[in-house]
């Protein structure tokens, strides 16, 4: 604040007249823009809150329905052979097994029969595997056959039987054919029980 010079009135700065007598004043530059007070501004925290408010009740209800269960649920997990026909787990089951006996030093012959007599891998109904073989380590049996047994029961195969003309010994690998859609058995091969 100042006064005038001409009536000494005190004066804020901002009028260009005195109020009190009409002599000019000289306005300066910041207090020319004063023109009174401004208006208040909005305050934002209200809707701020406001958001965070309805987002937390849109999470809460969200979790509370379908979609919080889908949410909760995670990835679905697919069984890898749930694609594979029965032919093709057979010609795996034969890969697999050649690629073991290769990687032994060995080879393999096959035969597959069905109820004792000759069978034809293409058959439908369930088949046997009779593996010939001349292993130079009898405990390499293992890792021929245990990459094999998960393909056992969807190629319909209740029996893999491995002889040794080296050790002279047999081992059958046995799997429980269940039918699709009974999970309450287990499809996986049971393991090798060895005869002489």
């Amino acid at each position: 604040m100042h006064k005038c010079p001409t009536c000494k009135v005190p004066l804020h700065g901002w009028e260009e007249e005195c109020p009190s007598c009409g002599t000019k004043q000289q306005v300066r530059k910041s207090e020319r823009n004063y023109g009174g007070q401004k208006a208040p501004g909005v305050n934002p925290m209200p809707f701020v809150v406001g958001l965070i408010a309805v987002g937390a009740f849109l999470v809460f209800a969200m979790n509370s329905s379908w979609i919080g269960a889908v949410m909760r649920r995670g990835p679905e997990t697919v069984d890898p052979l749930a694609g594979v026909t029965y032919l093709q787990a057979r010609q795996t089951i034969e890969q697999k097994i050649t690629e073991g006996l290769t990687s032994v030093g060995a080879k393999g012959k096959f035969k597959w029969t069905v109820g004792g007599q000759p069978g034809d891998i293409k058959s439908p109904n369930p088949i046997e595997l009779t593996v010939d073989t001349s292993l130079s380590d009898p405990t390499a049996r293992k890792q021929i056959i245990d990459p094999i047994k998960d393909y056992m029961t969807v190629a319909k195969l209740p029996s893999l039987t491995m002889n040794d003309a080296k050790s002279h010994a047999t081992w059958t690998y046995t799997a429980s054919l269940v039918p699709a859609g009974d999970e309450s058995a287990d499809p996986s091969a049971q393991g090798d029980a060895p005869a002489n």
